[in-house]
């Protein structure tokens, strides 16, 4: 089971300063500050302890820190995995979000190469499958990405490596379309949730479709009425209108923005378009 990074050899750059990235049988160097990317397992490991902040000074950081940690092992990977397949609640969410994504990527038209960030255990790779020649799938966990390695079975070639939503391993406008479900949400700042939308629209050269939990959506409504009695914490959510204002200052358009479910889920996919030039 190769990961052929050559494939992407000239859509690669360097996390850390953007410099050109030269890829090795066991490693990827950087040409300008000479970082060294170790390949394991035939993944590229692109991630950091680090990468995933956004400012260390705050405290609220540290719970995006301990989100990288999970599933990083291979056991807390397939229990993740094995809770989607399982239980009926999440087996038709993820019937919803195939549709929602066959529909809007097969209004894109076909891509020749989709970034599907977090990939997860390659869970929603299916769908993506289908309108793309090849599949970049990247997330922080290396366990998800060894369960997708061995449990995944698509026709579609794919390239695996770990990386941080705050730091993409890509140059701009590198690939196609970017696909990121089920991260923003675990984001607890704003300026981490503003900064994954950025840096998604940076390597998009035609659409991202992005998850977000919807701050007026009946769920999350119901939840902020009774936060004065049970003192449940905050979701991680985001409003339309930041969208389509993050949108509008990276070049793109929000197109539009569906719900998985509008009672049972506060969860909703955003299309967003970049602009012609």
């Amino acid at each position: 089971m190769q990961n052929d990074l050559s494939a992407i050899e000239g859509l690669l750059a360097c996390p850390q300063c953007h410099g050109e990235l030269r890829c090795g049988e066991d490693a990827v160097r950087c040409s300008r500050c000479h970082a060294l990317y170790p390949i394991q397992d035939g993944i590229a490991l692109f991630v950091q302890c680090d990468t995933i902040d956004v400012d260390h000074t705050k405290p609220a950081d540290q719970t995006s820190e301990a989100y990288q940690q999970n599933y990083q092992k291979d056991q807390s990977a397939a229990t993740y995995n094995a809770k989607y397949r399982d239980r009926w609640t999440k087996r038709i969410s993820t019937r919803r979000e195939f549709g929602l994504l066959d529909r809007m990527l097969r209004n894109q038209g076909r891509s020749k190469v989709l970034l599907d960030l977090p990939c997860g255990g390659g869970r929603l790779s299916p769908p993506m499958a289908r309108y793309a020649d090849l599949l970049i799938e990247a997330d922080v966990a290396l366990g998800q990405l060894r369960y997708g390695r061995i449990h995944g079975r698509i026709p579609t070639r794919q390239v695996w490596m770990t990386a941080s939503g705050f730091h993409i391993p890509l140059r701009d406008s590198s690939v196609d379309g970017t696909v990121c479900v089920r991260l923003n949400h675990h984001l607890p700042t704003e300026a981490e949730r503003e900064q994954l939308v950025r840096e998604l629209l940076r390597v998009s050269k035609r659409f991202l479709i992005m998850s977000f939990f919807d701050y007026y959506s009946p769920k999350n409504t119901l939840r902020r009425l009774r936060r004065p009695f049970n003192r449940k914490p905050s979701k991680s959510t985001m409003k339309i209108r930041e969208l389509q204002r993050l949108a509008r200052d990276c070049g793109a358009t929000l197109v539009e923005y569906p719900a998985i479910s509008l009672i049972g889920s506060g969860h909703r996919y955003a299309l967003m378009v970049k602009d012609k030039a």
